[in-house]
């Protein structure tokens, strides 16, 4: 597979995620602002970095 190409649409997807995370408490009320966050925040630079680890 070339992993290169893919690096674009799997870091969409992680943007994607962080954005739920946030839209689970502004939105949904599932968490405190705070927590949401934490989450997006964390789910953007560890999943930014593990794509652009494991792919280079």
């Amino acid at each position: 597979m070339d992993w290169k190409r893919k690096k674009t649409p799997l870091m969409g997807l992680i943007g994607g995620l962080g954005v739920v995370a946030i839209l689970g408490s502004v939105l949904g009320g599932l968490y405190g602002m705070g927590i949401a966050l934490f989450l997006a925040l964390a789910i953007w630079i560890v999943g930014a970095t593990l794509i652009n680890v494991l792919i280079d």
